[in-house]
């Protein structure tokens, strides 16, 4: 089948991604970049207040979304870096700037996966349209976009962390398709997660592509009807 729209997911389909935000010695080197903002923290007290922050976050977005359960509920991490430094009387206006410190320091290696961008290339050469739908945070995320040389091959992108809800919900990819007038019956989701994903994708209608990598976990027992497996993203072309 011919698709006139392709939409991809971004960490562990179009880009090769390892973090660790498990180590102690992560966290004491966060905790140096947020006294660099202005805030005090030893790794212990930021990490047990981030992750206060966090779930509190999930709460108070969910009541802005009603309708969404909040299993799918996505914070906003800019808003808990804000939230962590004001709460040590530093300037929240450095949420940023301590956001892209937090991200480099978990960061162990961000590379496109292969074939990502000459696929990317070449879906639009040949006339199609290209999105992003991706489980991501926009503070991580747009830098990453250009680092990874993604930014510009793109004709639309969605974050959960925008949306305020995570695949495989369907309430993000009909936002998806109708901020840009996508026909579900000629476009396709291209992405590793089984669940979020292919799941996503075929509670919405769509077709989807499945591409298995190593942050795939375990390889689906069974895929839907509207689902084909393929080797490498060089055979969308």
């Amino acid at each position: 089948m011919q698709f006139r729209d392709y939409i991809f997911d971004l960490y562990g389909t179009l880009a090769d991604v390892c973090t660790d935000e498990q180590p102690a010695a992560f966290w004491k080197g966060a905790a140096q970049d947020a006294e660099a903002c202005g805030a005090r923290y030893t790794g212990e007290t930021l990490r047990r207040d981030y992750l206060r922050l966090c779930k509190e976050e999930v709460r108070l977005r969910a009541k802005t979304l009603p309708d969404v359960p909040e299993a799918y509920i996505e914070p906003e991490l800019l808003h808990v870096f804000e939230r962590l430094l004001r709460e040590r009387g530093a300037d929240g206006a450095q949420a940023k700037r301590f956001a892209r410190a937090f991200r480099r320091r978990s960061t162990l290696r961000l590379k496109p996966m292969p074939h990502a961008l000459e696929t990317l290339d070449a879906l639009k050469e040949s006339g199609a349209r290209v999105f992003l739908l991706s489980n991501a945070q926009s503070c991580f995320t747009r830098d990453e976009l250009d680092a990874l040389g993604l930014s510009d091959r793109f004709d639309g992108i969605l974050l959960s962390s925008d949306a305020g809800m995570k695949k495989p919900y369907r309430g993000l990819f009909e936002q998806l398709l109708s901020r840009y007038g996508i026909d579900r019956k000629t476009a396709v989701m291209v992405g590793n997660d089984a669940v979020a994903d292919v799941g996503g994708a075929h509670a919405a209608g769509l077709f989807s592509r499945y591409y298995h990598t190593w942050q795939s976990g375990a390889r689906p027992d069974r895929l839907p009807e509207t689902c084909a497996e393929i080797p490498d993203l060089s055979a969308l072309r």
